[in-house]
């Protein structure tokens, strides 16, 4: 149970028993009998006073002033179980949780079975990590009601949180045996159904939810998430949007939108959405990982790079976000930044083809020397009959005739497509940097020309050939 729920509850329980200790009042003023408090019209009084002093502080969500209360409560009611649950809530809610297992612990000494009081130690152990008692506290309460909202949808949380998703809506579902209309049992099970891809019971228990609670914005959200399933993204687009105005500073909302409004093409909206994620919470990265990939989708390459180096930022153990950075700064001739990047994805990921790309940017600098220290340590640990450790030697040593055709036919034989593209990539590159300008267009065109490419370095590729074609029909044009 939620600690704000909590507190509901424990205000309507005041609310209740203010309301008891005011009738009972009348009642023994007009009867002059005095059963309900020892102590006559004075203890009657003093009951209450507490009550409306009790209430007055819940509605001020007042904790603290609230659990203070306490300690001047009426001697009459010291053994009132109900209070004495209220109060182990309070300190729940307050984070006080050893005092919260002690107060309900109080209440088991005068009722053995008080579902509420287990509740309350296992919620309080569940929140403090003591997984021992709470288990063996869950087990009571189902033993006593199996059907118990509050334990089986904690359980329903922890099997979600652990992906097992099965379990989870399993207990969600007893969740809902017991009570039926329990949000928060529907919600969970509603989600896990969707995980689990079980769309249309998801979708019938989403719109339960909503017919139950019109308000409720993460039925909203889902509700668009279906949809966009079904790739209705105008629909998505339309529900996600509700659920915005329902919680308009909702970080996820904000992302499920840019998504939906990207799907129909829709890129200077969906970045707003995008943008609008990240002033909610600039601390959290994703919102500038689509942000840059959008960008870099549209060749806004300077708007990219602004907002990967923002991802690195906020997540420093992002790979993919080093590897993204480094090729855009390479392609904007930051060589230097470059090598950074290069040299960070290495550290995730010990590929030889940082170690080129990092090669290349110093050869690109006119700091031979620097790129063969750089392949050298690296030819110690690659397989010598490889044709990688060919490629990595051919970069090192001195340009050689017979080494450049053993190598090229060496690619041209190789079976794996995307090895073979990725080395016909380097080979290009390499011509690139050489001054072999008609070589690295030929290279370039082959790995341009590949379907469904599976590295990095196609786009570099590309961009390559781009640039190769047009220094060629310039020199053409400057011939005629």
């Amino acid at each position: 149970m939620k600690k704000s729920k909590i507190l509901a509850c424990a205000a309507f329980f005041t609310l209740c028993f203010a309301a008891n200790a005011s009738t009972t009042e009348v009642k023994e003023s007009v009867s002059g009998s005095v059963d309900f408090v020892q102590g006559g019209a004075a203890g009657q009084s003093a009951n209450v006073r507490f009550a409306n002093q009790l209430q007055k502080e819940l509605n001020a969500n007042n904790l603290k002033g609230a659990i203070a209360l306490f300690e001047k409560m009426p001697a009459s009611l010291q053994n009132d179980t109900g209070l004495k649950n209220l109060l182990g809530a309070l300190y729940y809610s307050d984070g006080q949780y050893d005092k919260a297992i002690s107060s309900a612990e109080a209440v088991l000494l005068i009722d053995g079975k008080n579902v509420e009081a287990l509740e309350l130690i296992s919620m309080a152990a569940h929140a403090k990590g003591d997984r021992k008692t709470y288990q063996e506290t869950a087990k009571r309460i189902l033993e006593v009601d199996p059907y118990n909202p509050s334990v089986n949808i904690q359980q329903g949380q922890d099997y979600a949180v652990a992906k097992k998703y099965k379990q989870a809506r399993t207990s969600y579902a007893k969740a809902l045996k017991g009570d039926s209309k329990n949000e928060d049992a529907l919600f969970g099970f509603a989600q896990m159904c969707y995980y689990l891809d079980d769309m249309q019971t998801a979708k019938s228990s989403f719109e339960r939810l909503l017919n139950q609670n019109p308000e409720s914005a993460i039925a909203y959200s889902y509700l668009g998430k279906l949809s966009a399933e079904d790739q209705n993204y105008l629909k998505a687009e339309s529900l996600v949007k509700k659920a915005i105005a329902l919680e308009p500073s909702n970080y996820d909302f904000y992302m499920d939108l840019g998504s939906y409004l990207r799907s129909q093409g829709k890129y200077d909206a969906a970045t707003t959405a995008w943008k609008k994620a990240a002033s909610l919470d600039p601390t959290y990265f994703l919102a500038y990982a689509y942000l840059a990939g959008v960008y870099d989708e549209r060749d806004m390459f300077e708007q990219a790079l602004e907002n990967y180096h923002k991802v690195i930022q906020t997540n420093p153990k992002y790979f993919y976000a080093y590897e993204e950075t480094a090729i855009l700064e390479y392609h904007a001739g930051n060589y230097q930044a470059a090598i950074k990047y290069f040299e960070k994805a290495y550290e995730y990921s010990q590929s030889l083809s940082y170690k080129l790309m990092i090669a290349a940017c110093y050869y690109k600098l006119k700091k031979p020397l620097d790129a063969k220290n750089v392949l050298n340590p690296v030819l110690k640990t690659l397989d010598r009959e490889s044709l990688e450790y060919m490629m990595a030697r051919f970069w090192v040593d001195n340009f050689n005739r017979n080494a450049e055709a053993a190598l090229v036919q060496r690619i041209n034989k190789e079976e794996n497509s995307q090895k073979k593209g990725k080395m016909q990539f380097y080979m290009g590159l390499f011509y690139e940097i050489m001054g072999g300008e008609d070589g690295a267009v030929e290279m370039y065109s082959k790995v341009a020309a590949m379907q469904a490419p599976m590295f990095f370095e196609f786009r570099i590729a590309e961009w390559g050939m781009k640039a190769g074609l047009e220094a060629q029909k310039e020199k053409q044009a400057n011939a005629q």
